[in-house]
């Protein structure tokens, strides 16, 4: 059999992972367990760079064996992760593993001292996150619409980005990050013209910080036909809470949290308790909001073949 698929289109394979990192009603609860960089200055802010690779990793096992099965998918990363946490069960057969491209976080800074335009981990690809057992993939992009050149590469790198998506036959989660914002009229404009300038390139999905009280219903608009997730970008948990239910009154499908959830859980001395009484109850109440927003499916369409 020969499939002719739409050039735009998703293949029938992502189309089918995309059911592995959401729940069986079509809602993103995932699990942030990415973080690098700022995993690291959550452990130490003045010396990130002393906390040590077996700290991280340690950190993640424990967060994300406590949760089990409850998250429709876990985010990752090839450095101090994976497949190991999939090897060891850590992450259950059950959940699906989102893993990330990018080789910088929020903490990327460029020669010059500006903000650097993001680029791959070396000697890593979607095709090889494919082979660890890797369900979707993602990126974070530091990214304003509004900064000539630096805007361009960036939308270069999430092109680079989306074509090794297709050809791996994985779903792609764009998270555009923005910086340097000066209030909350200019975090509303650069959220919400990030994700309209964004959504042509071809992302299958959209992870965004909340664009601001009253702004959800014109950012699903920017969006286009990708659904959108929020993420907690480190916010106090009851803030982000509050974040996801409005935003799923307008159109989100769910949510990536990560240290909202669980930066009370950081002190291995008194981890397990902060577990058990703040992170899991956070992520059951964080999937009861999201499971009152709309389905992944009701935007992406199934993929059409021709040529059979």
């Amino acid at each position: 059999m020969t499939e002719t698929l739409d050039p735009a289109g998703w293949s029938p394979g992502a189309f089918r992972r995309l059911t592995r990192v959401t729940t069986g009603e079509g809602h993103l609860t995932v699990l942030a367990l990415d973080h690098r960089d700022a995993l690291r200055a959550e452990f130490d802010a003045k010396d990130p760079d002393s906390v040590a690779a077996e700290t991280l990793t340690r950190f993640k096992i424990d967060i994300a064996q406590a949760l089990a099965d409850a998250p429709s998918a876990v985010m990752l990363e090839p450095e101090y992760s994976l497949p190991e946490m999939l090897m060891d069960g850590s992450v259950p057969g059950s959940v699906g593993v989102f893993g990330a491209l990018e080789s910088q976080g929020y903490n990327a800074v460029g020669s010059d001292g500006g903000v650097a335009v993001n680029e791959f981990m070396p000697n890593w690809s979607a095709d090889q996150l494919v082979r660890m057992g890797g369900d979707g993939t993602k990126i974070l992009v530091l990214y304003r619409p509004d900064r000539g050149s630096h805007t361009q590469a960036q939308e270069a790198f999430i092109a680079a980005a989306v074509a090794q998506a297709h050809h791996a036959g994985l779903p792609l989660l764009v998270e555009p990050v923005p910086f340097e914002l000066t209030d909350a009229a200019d975090r509303r404009r650069v959220i919400e013209e990030s994700a309209r300038r964004i959504s042509p390139i071809g992302p299958m999905i959209v992870k965004a910080p909340f664009p601001g009280p009253g702004a959800c219903a014109e950012f699903n608009d920017a969006a286009g036909p990708h659904p959108w997730a929020v993420l907690s970008w480190g916010v106090p948990y009851e803030e982000f809470r509050d974040q996801l239910a409005e935003a799923v009154e307008h159109g989100c499908s769910g949510f990536m949290v990560g240290r909202a959830l669980w930066r009370e859980a950081l002190d291995p001395a008194t981890r397990a308790e902060a577990i058990e009484e703040l992170v899991k109850p956070r992520f059951a109440e964080l999937c009861a909001i999201a499971s009152r927003g709309p389905s992944v499916f009701n935007r992406v369409s199934r993929p059409s073949l021709k040529g059979m």
